[in-house]
């Protein structure tokens, strides 16, 4: 009898134990799934924070930078000053830091957009060295710059990312050098038909790295003790850097020697388009009847700097150019004029550019219209089609970028209306 009872005790103070468990357990779950649903929330808060920041910072850059361009071309005789060097480097930087503090926001959801346009390689890296003259004259280095002319320049390829891999890693060789070298080849690995693997190697003979720091250096913007008495003080984001060389289909390579020096490597595959032109260089090109003709276009934006430089831009390209601030007027001009193309803002107060795109549609449906926009791409991809957009270019834009793009929509505009 006493056995029983004592199983039964027990029987009851394990069912009771039991129900203590399931019952803390499921209050347990709740609660973090709760936390989880906070810790989403203040990740998308912290998401948008970032993305509205770099986008008030993108918008005055862009004007900027677009100004600084214009008044090299109108005054080469001020070109190669040292303080328009110093403009367009610091302008330069200071985008590439925006972008790097974009990707470290948006690593974790995955989303990277990746264009594939044509662009000349050659200019590409001279501009990038160009950039770097106020920072090398300001210093004791040198920055040595070589081109294969086995290259085809015009390639396919995003040319936005390739520059920010390359302006972090030249940054980061330039910051451990001292009294140094620092040298940068465009170099041709091999060719197959119409695709080209090429190496872009910058190496430097400055600081020994040793293998502490060399683990430590490609931290996430860690900061040694040798970068205090550098030129440049940000470090290279490896898991930016890494992430962009995989967008694009790279893959970057390091190299540390103790007697010369470290040696970073970013190795990718470009399909080329071979345009021969009599003096040798590739270019672009296209329609003739585009040259010769006055298109006319419709350029909408609130930044009133933005519509100076666009403007400036197309005008001298021929394009007879319509520019207004808002949304609201855009339309009125769109109902009462035929335009070849519409370039629009998508961040504007009141009716921003994804509306007023919508509502042009209602009675336009042909007339291309190109998003020039300052906001992040992985936040406007979801809207670009539905909003009736056909295209985006993504602010601070290159010129060449922004004439092709509207020539390929003016090109097959017309091919339609034929």
């Amino acid at each position: 009898m006493i056995h029983y009872l004592i199983e039964g005790t027990l029987l009851v103070g394990l069912l009771f134990l039991w129900f203590i468990y399931k019952r803390n357990s499921k209050k347990l779950g709740k609660k973090n799934i709760e936390l989880q649903q906070k810790a989403n929330e203040q990740f998308r808060l912290q998401q948008d924070f970032i993305s509205t920041l770099s986008q008030e910072l993108r918008t005055p850059l862009y004007g900027i930078m677009g100004l600084t361009n214009l008044i090299e071309e109108e005054y080469p005789e001020i070109k190669n000053g040292k303080n328009l060097k110093s403009l367009k480097f610091s302008g330069d930087y200071l985008f590439t830091l925006i972008n790097n503090v974009l990707h470290v926001n948006f690593l974790d959801s995955k989303e990277m957009t990746v264009q594939n346009t044509l662009f000349n390689l050659k200019e590409v890296t001279q501009n990038l060295i160009n950039s770097f003259g106020y920072a090398t004259e300001n210093s004791d280095n040198i920055l040595h710059f070589e081109f294969d002319s086995k290259i085809d320049y015009m390639v396919y390829g995003d040319a936005a990312i390739i520059s920010q891999i390359l302006m972090n890693l030249i940054s980061n060789s330039l910051r451990y050098t001292k009294n140094g070298d620092v040298n940068f080849l465009v170099g041709l690995n091999k060719k197959v038909e119409n695709t080209a693997t090429i190496h872009f190697k910058i190496n430097h003979n400055g600081y020994n790295i040793s293998k502490e720091d060399e683990k430590s250096i490609y931290q996430e913007f860690i900061n040694t003790e040798n970068t205090k008495e550098s030129f440049l003080g940000t470090g290279i984001n490896s898991k930016i850097i890494n992430r962009l060389a995989k967008a694009i289909g790279g893959e970057i390579v390091i190299k540390n020697n103790a007697h010369s020096g470290s040696e970073y490597i970013l190795i990718m595959d470009f399909e080329f388009q071979q345009q021969p032109t009599s003096n040798g260089i590739k270019k672009v090109i296209f329609d003739d009847s585009l040259q010769s003709t006055n298109y006319k276009v419709l350029i909408v934006d609130d930044n009133k700097l933005n519509l100076l430089v666009a403007d400036k831009i197309l005008s001298k390209e021929q394009f007879d150019c319509t520019t207004i601030d808002n949304g609201f007027d855009a339309i009125d001009l769109a109902k009462e004029n035929e335009y070849d193309i519409i370039l629009m803002d998508i961040n504007m107060p009141r009716l921003n550019g994804i509306g007023t795109t919508k509502r042009i549609r209602k009675f336009n449906t042909s007339t291309p219209i190109i998003a020039l926009t300052a906001v992040d791409v992985t936040q406007l991809n979801r809207q670009i089609v539905r909003a009736g957009l056909n295209d985006y270019i993504l602010k601070p834009y290159n010129k060449n970028h922004l004439l092709e793009m509207i020539h390929k929509y003016i090109n097959s505009s017309s091919v339609k209306e034929s």
